[in-house]
């Protein structure tokens, strides 16, 4: 007995230990949720001065690219102005280049046509003066061989001749006068030929300043195509230079319309608003993203408490199992007195009935009628209490074996919370890893998903004196839940309400304020697990267990 009760002792001061933990832990607890939300509203205080930061910024930049827009758009407009007189400079220095050079090939083509002309007039002179030249010398030739001739004859008119050599000489001079003209004829003729050939090159030289010309003509038709050529692009400037002046005069700021600049004003507004926004949402965002960092982080710390809570033992258990042990304690205890005063009656009786068999012999003789009925009536009440012990020991044996089937179904439950407990915090960590992989991997349908599905979760916060023992189940389609295939992959929510309960003793247990809380589950109803195991629940336990 004592070593049971040093146990005890020593259970009891473990527990109040766990409590004097449980509390600081609590205390660390709610000073961490303190600075927690001390450093949540710091961090919204620099976040909202950082925002503010940023827009000013923001506009700073947005004024600043419209100064810059400004004055690159006068730069350009410089530049293009620029351009079109440096282009217009360079159109009439061509202009003026081309024409000075058409003028020079005028003058130029004039002039080789006159020297051309000169050249052939030149040709046809000496050709003249050669053939003059040697005309005279041939008549002079001719002179003298008559004059030789007219000697001759006179020289031989003096003498006597006969007259055949008179007729042969006058026969030779008329084949020489023949031969003369024929000569001369030919030498005509050979003079017609040089002429000819004058004339050939003269108009060769001709065709080939004809050539010149066109090929000078060709050259200029390029030039004036290219011209052509230039002045419609120059044309096409002008429409654009047009255009844009058109636009200018469209423009409302240089108009100076009221009803454009005032949507124009709007519009500068809008735009400077639109970038405040714009900041806004990227802090937001980025909000989120550290919003979210801690949830999953704190869904891990769940995790892990709910393992912790998984491996730790149920305080509520514990306390049933101490209450119980107590129990069985105090019916020990009154057993032994039983039996203690039952062995003092048994002594006390015997010692009287021995007195009285001493005291009196002759009376004992003499009733032995009376002895012999007390006997009968002994043997009797012995028999009937035997067989009341027998009856007592049969429901001791039963209430035994029920004890340790109780035992042994709260076993299995506490396993089966066990494993569901950590099954959860399994199912919490890789619903973590899951949502890290599609944030890092696939954001835009992390997003879809969350405007698709929602999951709301809430835990229930129960103070150290209180504890659940009851947990009842709305659903509306309880009696539909059991026709339905358990292997579907669709997930159902189910709102189960959990009714927390004070114990200050075994026989009564005040109710606490209940709270609500939406759990998952697939394919059938699941009740959350009571700490306390009352006979309903044992026998709903032991009907799951069998259906399993």
């Amino acid at each position: 007995m004592s070593f049971t009760e040093s146990e005890i002792l020593a259970l009891r001061q473990k527990v109040d230990e766990s409590k004097q933990a449980l509390q600081k832990a609590a205390q660390y607890g709610l000073q961490l949720l303190d600075d927690k939300m001390d450093l949540q509203n710091k961090l919204e205080e620099q976040r909202v001065e950082m925002t503010a930061v940023i827009e000013g910024l923001e506009q700073e930049k947005y004024s600043l690219q419209r100064e810059v827009e400004l004055k690159v758009r006068m730069l350009d407009s410089l530049h293009s102005e620029f351009d079109y007189f440096k282009n217009q400079q360079k159109q009439t220095i061509e202009l003026q280049q081309a024409e000075l050079e058409r003028n020079h090939m005028v003058e130029l083509t004039d002039v080789k046509n006159k020297l051309e002309k000169m050249k052939a007039d030149l040709d046809e002179a000496q050709l003249l003066e050669k053939q003059m030249r040697h005309k005279l010398e041939l008549q002079s030739q001719t002179l003298t061989s008559k004059t030789e001739e007219l000697r001759k004859l006179m020289e031989c008119s003096t003498e006597d001749k006969s007259s055949e050599i008179s007729e042969l000489e006058i026969q030779k001079m008329d084949l020489e006068a023949s031969l003369a003209a024929l000569e001369q004829e030919l030498q005509e003729s050979h003079y017609k030929e040089q002429q000819l050939q004058l004339n050939n090159t003269i108009i060769q030289r001709q065709l080939e300043a004809l050539e010149g010309a066109k090929e000078e003509k060709e050259c200029e038709v390029v030039s004036l195509y290219n011209a052509l050529e230039k002045s419609r692009e120059a044309n096409k400037d002008l429409q654009v230079q047009l255009d844009q002046a058109l636009e200018q005069t469209r423009d409302p700021n240089s108009k100076g319309n009221s009803l454009f600049s005032e949507v124009e004003d709007r519009r500068v507004e809008m735009e400077r608003q639109l970038i405040s926004v714009k900041v806004q949402y990227q802090s937001l965002q980025k909000q989120h993203a550290f919003m979210k960092q801690q949830m999953l982080r704190m869904k891990v710390q769940i995790s892990n408490l709910m393992q912790l809570q998984g491996a730790r033992a149920d305080p509520a258990q514990l306390e049933r199992l101490q209450f119980m042990l107590s129990e069985k304690n105090s019916e020990i205890e009154t057993l032994m007195r039983k039996v203690q005063e039952l062995d003092k009656a048994g002594g006390k009786s015997s010692e009287e009935q021995s007195s009285t068999v001493v005291g009196r012999p002759n009376e004992f003789v003499d009733e032995t009628y009376y002895t012999d009925l007390l006997k009968m009536q002994l043997s009797n009440s012995k028999k009937a209490a035997e067989s009341l012990k027998d009856e007592l020991s049969m429901a001791r044996m039963k209430a035994l074996s029920e004890s340790q089937r109780v035992l042994e179904l709260e076993r299995k439950l506490f396993g089966v919370e066990n494993a569901l407990k950590q099954g959860q915090s399994d199912n919490i960590k890789l619903q973590v890893k899951l949502e890290e992989l599609r944030m890092k991997y696939e954001p835009d349908e992390v997003n879809k998903a969350r405007a698709q599905k929602r999951k709301r979760e809430k835990f229930p916060v129960n103070s150290p004196e209180e504890k659940p023992e009851q947990s009842s189940v709305e659903t509306p389609a309880d009696k539909s839940e059991p026709n339905r295939n358990p292997d579907l992959s669709e997930e159902k929510t189910q709102h189960v309400r959990l009714k927390n309960h004070q114990r200050d003793k075994p026989s009564r247990r005040p109710a606490a304020p209940s709270c609500w809380r939406r759990i998952n589950v697939f394919g059938s109803v699941r009740t959350p697990p009571s700490p306390y195991l009352t006979p309903h629940t044992l026998q709903t336990g032991a009907a799951q267990l069998r259906s399993r």
